[in-house]
Protein backbone atom coordinates (compact mmCIF):
# COMPACT_ATOMS: atom_id res chain seq x y z
CA UNK A 1 0.00 0.00 0.00
CA UNK A 2 1.20 3.56 -0.66
CA UNK A 3 2.37 5.54 2.34
CA UNK A 4 -0.65 6.98 4.09
CA UNK A 5 -1.20 10.71 3.56
CA UNK A 6 -2.41 13.08 6.24
CA UNK A 7 -6.02 14.08 5.76
CA UNK A 8 -7.90 17.23 6.73
CA UNK A 9 -11.69 17.06 7.08
CA UNK A 10 -13.52 20.37 6.64
CA UNK A 11 -17.11 20.47 7.90
CA UNK A 12 -19.16 23.71 8.01
CA UNK A 13 -21.84 23.68 10.72
CA UNK A 14 -24.96 25.72 11.34
CA UNK A 15 -26.75 24.24 14.36
CA UNK A 16 -29.91 26.31 14.66
CA UNK A 17 -31.91 23.73 16.63
CA UNK A 18 -31.34 20.67 18.80
CA UNK A 19 -32.13 18.32 15.92
CA UNK A 20 -29.30 19.67 13.76
CA UNK A 21 -26.89 19.66 16.70
CA UNK A 22 -27.75 16.02 17.36
CA UNK A 23 -27.25 15.21 13.69
CA UNK A 24 -23.70 16.62 13.72
CA UNK A 25 -22.75 14.38 16.62
CA UNK A 26 -24.63 11.17 15.84
CA UNK A 27 -24.39 11.24 12.05
CA UNK A 28 -21.23 13.00 11.00
CA UNK A 29 -18.77 12.77 13.88
CA UNK A 30 -19.66 9.23 14.91
CA UNK A 31 -19.48 8.10 11.28
CA UNK A 32 -16.12 9.78 10.76
CA UNK A 33 -14.81 8.02 13.85
CA UNK A 34 -15.57 4.69 12.15
CA UNK A 35 -13.06 5.75 9.46
CA UNK A 36 -10.47 7.40 11.70
CA UNK A 37 -7.71 4.81 11.47
CA UNK A 38 -5.42 7.26 9.67
CA UNK A 39 -3.62 10.57 10.24
CA UNK A 40 -6.62 12.84 10.60
CA UNK A 41 -7.49 16.41 11.50
CA UNK A 42 -11.01 17.79 11.70
CA UNK A 43 -11.75 21.46 11.06
CA UNK A 44 -15.21 22.45 12.28
CA UNK A 45 -16.32 25.85 10.99
CA UNK A 46 -19.27 27.08 13.05
CA UNK A 47 -21.18 29.47 10.81
CA UNK A 48 -22.51 31.62 13.69
CA UNK A 49 -24.77 28.83 14.98
CA UNK A 50 -27.37 29.85 17.56
CA UNK A 51 -26.38 26.69 19.46
CA UNK A 52 -22.77 27.78 19.85
CA UNK A 53 -22.17 26.06 23.19
CA UNK A 54 -23.51 22.71 21.97
CA UNK A 55 -21.43 22.82 18.79
CA UNK A 56 -18.25 23.79 20.65
CA UNK A 57 -18.85 20.99 23.17
CA UNK A 58 -19.10 18.43 20.36
CA UNK A 59 -15.85 19.72 18.89
CA UNK A 60 -14.11 19.28 22.25
CA UNK A 61 -15.49 15.75 22.58
CA UNK A 62 -14.22 14.83 19.09
CA UNK A 63 -10.81 16.07 20.21
CA UNK A 64 -10.57 12.94 22.36
CA UNK A 65 -10.00 10.79 19.25
CA UNK A 66 -8.78 13.22 16.55
CA UNK A 67 -6.94 16.49 16.14
CA UNK A 68 -9.71 19.08 16.06
CA UNK A 69 -9.69 22.78 15.18
CA UNK A 70 -12.86 24.71 15.96
CA UNK A 71 -13.47 28.19 14.60
CA UNK A 72 -16.59 30.32 14.63
CA UNK A 73 -17.69 32.93 12.12
CA UNK A 74 -18.77 36.19 13.74
CA UNK A 75 -21.75 36.30 11.37
CA UNK A 76 -23.45 33.80 9.12
CA UNK A 77 -21.35 33.61 5.94
CA UNK A 78 -22.90 30.60 4.25
CA UNK A 79 -21.53 27.30 3.06
CA UNK A 80 -19.04 28.47 0.43
CA UNK A 81 -17.21 31.01 2.60
CA UNK A 82 -17.20 28.60 5.56
CA UNK A 83 -15.61 25.87 3.43
CA UNK A 84 -13.00 28.33 2.21
CA UNK A 85 -12.16 29.33 5.75
CA UNK A 86 -11.70 25.68 6.67
CA UNK A 87 -9.56 25.00 3.61
CA UNK A 88 -7.29 27.91 4.50
CA UNK A 89 -6.67 26.29 7.90
CA UNK A 90 -6.11 22.75 6.62
CA UNK A 91 -2.66 21.19 6.73
CA UNK A 92 -3.37 17.77 5.21
CA UNK A 93 -2.09 16.36 1.93
CA UNK A 94 -5.67 15.26 1.23
CA UNK A 95 -8.69 17.51 1.79
CA UNK A 96 -12.14 16.10 2.53
CA UNK A 97 -15.08 18.53 2.38
CA UNK A 98 -18.26 17.22 4.00
CA UNK A 99 -21.69 18.52 4.86
CA UNK A 100 -22.63 18.11 8.50
CA UNK A 101 -25.63 15.93 7.54
CA UNK A 102 -23.46 13.14 6.13
CA UNK A 103 -22.31 9.84 7.63
CA UNK A 104 -19.30 8.02 6.23
CA UNK A 105 -19.90 4.28 6.37
CA UNK A 106 -17.07 1.94 7.44
CA UNK A 107 -14.41 1.71 4.72
CA UNK A 108 -15.76 4.63 2.67
CA UNK A 109 -12.85 6.95 3.41
CA UNK A 110 -10.28 4.30 2.51
CA UNK A 111 -12.19 3.59 -0.71
CA UNK A 112 -12.06 7.25 -1.78
CA UNK A 113 -8.36 7.49 -0.90
CA UNK A 114 -7.73 4.32 -2.90
CA UNK A 115 -9.37 5.92 -5.95
CA UNK A 116 -6.77 8.69 -5.81
CA UNK A 117 -3.93 6.19 -5.35
CA UNK A 118 -5.01 4.22 -8.42
CA UNK A 119 -4.69 7.13 -10.86
CA UNK A 120 -2.39 10.15 -10.32
CA UNK A 121 -4.42 12.14 -12.84
CA UNK A 122 -7.56 11.92 -10.66
CA UNK A 123 -7.69 15.04 -8.50
CA UNK A 124 -11.14 14.85 -6.88
CA UNK A 125 -13.21 11.84 -5.78
CA UNK A 126 -16.80 11.51 -4.60
CA UNK A 127 -18.78 8.63 -3.06
CA UNK A 128 -22.14 7.09 -3.85
CA UNK A 129 -25.06 7.91 -1.58
CA UNK A 130 -28.70 7.40 -0.69
CA UNK A 131 -29.44 11.07 -1.34
CA UNK A 132 -27.97 11.94 -4.71
CA UNK A 133 -31.02 13.83 -6.03
CA UNK A 134 -31.13 13.29 -9.82
CA UNK A 135 -27.53 12.12 -9.97
CA UNK A 136 -27.72 8.61 -11.37
CA UNK A 137 -23.96 8.04 -11.24
CA UNK A 138 -23.70 8.84 -7.51
CA UNK A 139 -26.93 7.15 -6.46
CA UNK A 140 -26.34 3.80 -4.76
CA UNK A 141 -28.83 1.14 -5.74
CA UNK A 142 -30.73 -0.97 -3.22
CA UNK A 143 -30.44 1.47 -0.30
CA UNK A 144 -32.13 0.54 2.98
CA UNK A 145 -35.34 2.24 4.08
CA UNK A 146 -34.78 5.81 5.36
CA UNK A 147 -33.60 6.16 8.94
CA UNK A 148 -36.37 6.77 11.49
CA UNK A 149 -34.11 7.95 14.30
CA UNK A 150 -30.43 8.48 15.11
CA UNK A 151 -30.34 5.38 17.31
CA UNK A 152 -27.39 3.02 16.97
CA UNK A 153 -29.65 0.28 15.58
CA UNK A 154 -31.04 2.54 12.85
CA UNK A 155 -27.64 3.84 11.76
CA UNK A 156 -26.22 0.33 11.78
CA UNK A 157 -28.54 -0.57 8.88
CA UNK A 158 -26.83 2.01 6.67
CA UNK A 159 -23.37 1.25 8.06
CA UNK A 160 -23.83 -2.42 7.22
CA UNK A 161 -25.02 -1.55 3.71
CA UNK A 162 -21.99 0.69 3.17
CA UNK A 163 -19.67 -1.97 4.57
CA UNK A 164 -20.94 -4.46 2.00
CA UNK A 165 -20.27 -1.98 -0.82
CA UNK A 166 -16.75 -1.32 0.51
CA UNK A 167 -16.01 -5.05 0.59
CA UNK A 168 -16.69 -5.32 -3.14
CA UNK A 169 -13.70 -3.15 -4.05
CA UNK A 170 -15.39 -1.94 -7.23
CA UNK A 171 -13.14 0.19 -9.43
CA UNK A 172 -13.76 3.95 -9.64
CA UNK A 173 -15.02 5.56 -12.84
CA UNK A 174 -14.61 9.05 -14.27
CA UNK A 175 -17.21 11.78 -13.78
CA UNK A 176 -17.78 15.19 -15.32
CA UNK A 177 -18.62 16.76 -11.96
CA UNK A 178 -19.36 15.61 -8.42
CA UNK A 179 -22.05 16.50 -5.92
CA UNK A 180 -20.55 18.71 -3.23
CA UNK A 181 -21.94 17.00 -0.11
CA UNK A 182 -18.74 14.94 0.24
CA UNK A 183 -15.63 15.34 -1.91
CA UNK A 184 -12.01 14.33 -1.41
CA UNK A 185 -9.26 16.16 -3.29
CA UNK A 186 -5.52 16.33 -3.48
CA UNK A 187 -3.84 19.38 -2.00
CA UNK A 188 -2.23 19.94 -5.40
CA UNK A 189 -5.69 20.61 -6.86
CA UNK A 190 -6.46 23.20 -4.20
CA UNK A 191 -3.02 24.77 -4.63
CA UNK A 192 -3.62 25.11 -8.37
CA UNK A 193 -7.28 26.19 -8.36
CA UNK A 194 -7.56 28.07 -5.10
CA UNK A 195 -10.77 28.33 -3.04
CA UNK A 196 -14.38 27.88 -4.06
CA UNK A 197 -15.81 30.85 -5.94
CA UNK A 198 -17.58 33.00 -3.33
CA UNK A 199 -19.65 34.58 -6.08
CA UNK A 200 -22.02 31.62 -5.55
CA UNK A 201 -23.07 33.24 -2.29
CA UNK A 202 -24.45 30.90 0.33
CA UNK A 203 -23.95 27.94 -1.95
CA UNK A 204 -25.34 25.60 -4.64
CA UNK A 205 -23.67 24.75 -7.96
CA UNK A 206 -20.25 25.92 -6.79
CA UNK A 207 -19.16 22.28 -7.09
CA UNK A 208 -19.92 22.31 -10.82
CA UNK A 209 -17.79 25.42 -11.24
CA UNK A 210 -14.94 23.79 -9.33
CA UNK A 211 -15.23 20.64 -11.44
CA UNK A 212 -15.08 22.67 -14.65
CA UNK A 213 -12.01 24.50 -13.40
CA UNK A 214 -10.35 21.23 -12.36
CA UNK A 215 -11.01 19.49 -15.68
CA UNK A 216 -9.83 22.49 -17.69
CA UNK A 217 -6.63 22.40 -15.59
CA UNK A 218 -6.06 18.77 -16.61
CA UNK A 219 -7.42 16.90 -13.57
CA UNK A 220 -9.89 14.02 -13.75
CA UNK A 221 -12.80 13.54 -11.37
CA UNK A 222 -13.96 10.10 -10.26
CA UNK A 223 -16.75 8.33 -8.39
CA UNK A 224 -15.78 5.55 -5.96
CA UNK A 225 -18.75 3.12 -6.12
CA UNK A 226 -17.42 1.18 -3.12
CA UNK A 227 -17.57 4.31 -0.91
CA UNK A 228 -21.03 4.87 0.58
CA UNK A 229 -21.86 8.08 2.43
CA UNK A 230 -25.32 8.59 3.89
CA UNK A 231 -26.67 12.08 3.16
CA UNK A 232 -29.62 13.70 4.88
CA UNK A 233 -31.41 13.17 8.11
CA UNK A 234 -34.81 12.10 9.30
CA UNK A 235 -37.95 12.55 7.25
CA UNK A 236 -39.99 14.97 9.33
CA UNK A 237 -43.47 15.94 8.28
CA UNK A 238 -44.40 17.08 4.78
CA UNK A 239 -41.27 17.36 2.64
CA UNK A 240 -41.13 17.76 -1.14
CA UNK A 241 -38.05 15.58 -1.46
CA UNK A 242 -38.11 11.81 -1.84
CA UNK A 243 -37.65 9.32 0.96
CA UNK A 244 -33.93 9.06 0.43
CA UNK A 245 -33.19 12.56 -0.84
CA UNK A 246 -30.30 14.14 1.00
CA UNK A 247 -29.54 17.65 2.25
CA UNK A 248 -31.25 18.88 5.36
CA UNK A 249 -31.20 22.40 3.93
CA UNK A 250 -33.38 21.27 1.03
CA UNK A 251 -35.63 19.32 3.38
CA UNK A 252 -36.15 22.11 5.91
CA UNK A 253 -36.04 25.17 3.62
CA UNK A 254 -37.24 24.06 0.14
CA UNK A 255 -38.21 27.53 -1.15
CA UNK A 256 -34.94 29.11 -0.02
CA UNK A 257 -33.04 26.23 -1.58
CA UNK A 258 -34.86 26.61 -4.90
CA UNK A 259 -34.09 30.34 -5.04
CA UNK A 260 -30.42 29.72 -4.31
CA UNK A 261 -30.31 27.06 -7.02
CA UNK A 262 -31.69 29.56 -9.55
CA UNK A 263 -29.18 32.18 -8.41
CA UNK A 264 -26.34 29.67 -8.68
CA UNK A 265 -27.46 28.69 -12.16
CA UNK A 266 -27.43 32.29 -13.40
CA UNK A 267 -23.99 32.88 -11.89
CA UNK A 268 -22.68 29.67 -13.44
CA UNK A 269 -24.03 30.74 -16.84
CA UNK A 270 -22.43 34.19 -16.55
CA UNK A 271 -19.10 32.58 -15.77
CA UNK A 272 -18.99 29.63 -18.17
CA UNK A 273 -21.82 30.25 -20.64
CA UNK A 274 -25.27 28.70 -20.80
CA UNK A 275 -23.86 25.35 -21.92
CA UNK A 276 -22.64 24.87 -18.36
CA UNK A 277 -26.21 24.89 -17.00
CA UNK A 278 -27.62 21.37 -16.82
CA UNK A 279 -24.22 19.94 -17.71
CA UNK A 280 -24.32 16.12 -17.74
CA UNK A 281 -22.55 14.48 -14.82
CA UNK A 282 -20.86 11.74 -16.79
CA UNK A 283 -17.42 12.55 -18.17
CA UNK A 284 -18.39 12.01 -21.82
CA UNK A 285 -21.42 14.28 -21.47
CA UNK A 286 -19.39 17.03 -19.83
CA UNK A 287 -16.73 16.75 -22.52
CA UNK A 288 -19.41 17.05 -25.21
CA UNK A 289 -20.36 20.41 -23.68
CA UNK A 290 -16.73 21.53 -23.94
CA UNK A 291 -15.74 20.93 -20.32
Amino acid sequence: MPQEKTLSVIVPVFSCDAYLAEMLEKLFLSGLRLNAGRLLEIIIVDDASPLEKETAAQARKAGEWAKVSYCRNQKNLGYVRSVNRGLSMAGGELLLICNSDTRLSPGSLDAMCRALDLDPSVGIVGPVSNGAFNSAIQQAGGCPEPVRSFSAAELERFDAFGGRLAARGTLPFEAGWLLGFCTLMRREVYARLGPLDEGFGYGYLEEIDYAIRARLAGWKLAVAPDAFVFHGGLRRGLQPTGNNAGSQTARLFPVRTLLRLFRGGFYLARKHGWRSVGIPQDAAGAAARGF
